[in-house]
């Protein structure tokens, strides 16, 4: 056993302690005792400061004074949000963005030693901080590397290590857990997963993942086409974690809410146990474009799956968001990329598990064929707080008057024919 390694053992009684980050301390498995990861006060930052204001209602209708102002949508699909980037896997995009985190994971490796307590020989991989013995179950730390801010910045994906969030939600679900959930999505849509020999792979290549989100409420009216007529619609999502990284899908990170984020705690990566990787915030696409890019996609879909609607395009739009106060941390997540040989011609297939709840999502995609989402919710649903993420369906609406009153209606009390289609039914197309 090499001397900076040693075992955390309680002071009290001499059980094995664990590192607990929602605790944010050592806890004795035995015992119960804690001892802080560290008493800086500067670890210890301000909570989430949640801004919700909520829609004025007047005589049954709402104010959307808030969303009135309507733009044409652009989607800002160019560069790191086209859909040519997204066909690059992970290691692509490493390759392209982050040159010396691709040279650190090369130099990864399996390292191996003997318990001095039991006898018993364990290993783990190189990046691990802990290291636990599976026969007397005694946990070790790197005494060099688990210290406030140890954690080594080369294992950080993306174009600034130092853009890191200082809090996080904790995994909640296990790597057995995760792979469970990713079996159960691919027996409810076999089809979709034919040939991609995905036993071997959720074994073998699913990696835990921390990944940057920031927080904001978020409303929108739209300006809606489709087969049926045009018509105004009007959403709201409560507590909406935008993704901070390009360097994983953005559209199918943002198929695993809900997230619960009354679980954010303190988060320094140096005392997180067990093989993970760590997204910092990047700096390759403006906040607001990686918004727009995701709504333009996500809202069509929720429109057409609201109303059963086959053809839809959003032609205006009106959005209102409020950012939450120190509202930017990591989110756990499972991820499964695409094959390494399914490349830019070949239809590719992705999965994500929220590691808070056990959701599990996939994205099928052939550049310029395909883009369709599975989901499975999780089968032992968990108890959330009140500050979660809240995704109401849209609903059409009417504006009946000043000052910017909308009434919600059913959607056949709202179709205006477009001018296409007037004229097709005027000259009896």
């Amino acid at each position: 056993m090499p001397e900076e390694i040693r075992a955390i053992q309680c002071q009290s009684c001499g059980g094995a302690m664990y590192s607990d980050q929602k605790a944010a301390a050592y806890i004795c498995a035995f015992c119960g005792t804690s001892v802080p990861w560290t008493n800086e006060q500067v670890f210890w930052a301000s909570p989430i400061t949640f801004r919700h204001k909520p829609v004025q209602i007047i005589d049954g209708a709402m104010k959307l004074g808030h969303v009135e102002v309507m733009t044409e949508v652009d989607p800002h699909d160019e560069r790191v949000l086209s859909q040519k980037y997204r066909q690059n896997s992970v290691a692509d995009k490493l390759t392209l963005w982050d040159e010396t985190t691709t040279a650190a994971f090369a130099g990864v490796c399996r390292l191996t030693f003997r318990c001095p307590f039991c006898g018993g020989e364990f290993s783990g991989e190189s990046t691990q901080h802990f290291f636990t013995c599976d026969y007397c179950s005694n946990t070790f730390e790197d005494e060099e590397l688990v210290r406030p801010g140890g954690y080594r910045r080369e294992f950080i994906m993306g174009v600034g290590a130092e853009n890191v969030p200082d809090r996080a939600i904790p995994f909640a679900v296990t790597p057995v857990q995760a792979q469970s959930a990713v079996r159960a999505l691919v027996q409810k849509f076999p089809q979709v997963f034919a040939g991609q020999d995905i036993e071997r792979r959720i074994r073998a290549e699913m990696t835990a993942i921390y990944i940057p989100f920031s927080l904001a409420d978020l409303s929108v009216k739209m300006s809606v086409r489709s087969e049926r007529g045009d018509f105004e619609a009007y959403e709201e999502i409560v507590n909406w974690a935008c993704p901070d990284t390009t360097l994983y899908d953005i559209h199918l990170l943002d198929r695993l809410d809900p997230w619960d984020f009354g679980a954010v705690t303190p988060f320094d990566p140096a005392f997180a146990e067990g093989v993970f990787r760590i997204a910092a915030v990047a700096n390759n696409a403006s906040r607001a474009d990686v918004i727009d890019n995701l709504l333009a996609e996500r809202l069509v879909s929720d429109i057409k799956d609201t109303f059963d609607l086959k053809k839809t395009k959003i032609v205006l739009w009106g959005q209102d968001f409020r950012k939450h106060k120190s509202a930017h941390f990591l989110l756990p997540v499972y991820y499964l990329d695409r094959r390494t040989e399914d490349g830019a011609g070949a239809r590719q297939i992705r999965i994500a598990v929220n590691g808070q709840t056990g959701k599990a999502a996939a994205l099928l995609y052939h550049y310029g064929k395909e883009e369709r989402y599975v989901t499975l919710a999780p089968s032992l649903p968990r108890a959330m707080s009140t500050e979660h993420t809240v995704r109401t369906p849209p609903v059409a609406v009417k504006r009946i008057g000043s000052p910017f009153l909308h009434r919600t209606l059913p959607l056949e009390k709202v179709l205006k024919k477009s001018f296409g289609a007037r004229l097709r039914s005027l000259f009896g197309g």
